[in-house]
């Protein structure tokens, strides 16, 4: 990611002051869009490239594990944060296997480990980029060499060789 652009990071929370302190902390290392509620969040998704999605667990209508689980679905390179006043270890475990979640915070937090915790995130969206990109291009090149591969078999077949015709050439199941 380049340095001079921005993560953007999503702060999901049905405590508007929440979001205003979540922004006002972050505001000048990361571009902060604040949701309050859940519906609002994923509509922000929708229009916004969003790096890090900070959810509460305790929302009206929707929880903050089920906003990430939906979250990862369409968005697997958002990373995903959850936070809660409760110490509800449940929520933890739910979060972990359903959200998949990167982090999880408790209310109140320091500043300094808000702002660590979402450093990590950061580092964390650049690696799943940096490796998804990378899928991308061997994916591209074993689909290439495939090609090749397949032209390079119809050659010899041509020329009489004794390397029968690929098998998706001929109609034969493979």
């Amino acid at each position: 990611m380049a340095q001079s652009m921005k993560h953007c990071l999503l702060i999901v929370d049905d405590e508007p002051n929440v979001c205003d302190s979540v922004h006002d902390l972050l505001r000048r290392e990361f571009r902060v869009l604040k949701a309050n509620s859940a519906e609002e969040g994923y509509r922000l998704m929708q229009d916004e490239e969003i790096h890090i999605i900070m959810s509460d667990q305790r929302m009206p209508k929707i929880t903050g594990v089920e906003l990430l689980a939906k979250v990862k679905s369409k968005y697997p390179l958002a990373v995903r944060m959850l936070f809660t006043g409760y110490a509800d270890l449940d929520s933890v475990i739910a979060a972990i296997n359903q959200g998949h979640i990167f982090g999880f915070l408790k209310k109140p937090w320091q500043p300094e480990d808000l702002e660590a915790a979402v450093r990590q995130a950061a580092i964390e969206y650049d690696r799943l980029t940096v490796q998804a990109e990378e899928r991308e291009r061997l994916m591209n090149e074993l689909a290439s060499l495939k090609h090749r591969l397949t032209l390079l078999e119809q050659q010899v077949h041509r020329l009489g060789g004794l390397v029968p015709p690929p098998a998706e050439a001929s109609g034969a199941p493979v």
